[in-house]
């Protein structure tokens, strides 16, 4: 059972929580229509091409990363090429 104190103090407590969540969605709400508004005067194709150029500097930027380690792991040239097999054949 709950005193009145503890009553008021978990009113107030909600009503702080509450208070906050309102001023964050008025500012969420206002830097979203500050985007909306930015946005309707970009063509829908240059929209459509973000996600093109975000992945193409993904890829170019994981594949530097894997050439590196690629190189180091190279063996040096072994003697089994295309030239030695018919020479082989014909001694």
């Amino acid at each position: 059972m709950k005193t009145a104190s503890v009553q008021h103090l978990d009113t107030l407590i909600h009503n702080r929580i509450y208070s906050s969540y309102q001023i964050d969605f008025s500012k969420l709400t206002n830097i979203y229509t500050y985007i909306m508004k930015k946005l309707t005067n970009v063509s829908p194709f240059l929209l459509l091409l973000v996600p093109v150029f975000i992945m193409m500097i993904l890829t170019v930027s994981s594949n530097t990363g894997t050439s590196d380690s690629a190189s180091a792991n190279l063996k040096p040239a072994t003697n089994t090429s295309v030239a030695v097999i018919p020479n082989a054949i014909l001694k």
